[in-house]
């Protein structure tokens, strides 16, 4: 099933999709914004979901803990949030895994970070 959301990720073009209960969502939007807001308004989605996500730091990772998420997939993931999610034994695959200071480089040009 995780393949299915990979490739929902992938030929969408979206940042985010998520199975909960059967059923498929997919998101698009600033990323880590996206998740806060989905967690706090629609709690329940993360709840035993498996995740597809463009990228995954460490605050991303700890909402997806923090709602209960079951499986994880991204393209990119920091260390530190790899870090995060196996201590939660929360099931995760991804492309490229990177440390903090290239994943603040590729969050920045996803978006993410204001070039003030």
């Amino acid at each position: 099933m995780m393949d299915l959301l990979i490739e929902k990720l992938h030929t969408e073009q979206c940042t985010l999709v998520v199975l909960h209960e059967g059923n498929i969502r997919t998101f698009d939007g600033r990323g880590v914004r996206k998740l806060y807001n989905l967690i706090n308004d629609e709690p329940e989605l993360f709840h035993g979901s498996k995740l597809a996500d463009k990228a995954i730091g460490r605050t991303a990772a700890r909402m997806m803990v923090d709602g209960g998420v079951a499986e994880v997939y991204a393209d990119v993931i920091s260390e530190q949030a790899l870090s995060v999610l196996e201590d939660a034994d929360i099931r995760v695959t991804f492309d490229k895994k990177v440390d903090h200071a290239r994943f603040l480089k590729i969050w920045e040009r996803m978006g993410e970070l204001d070039q003030n």
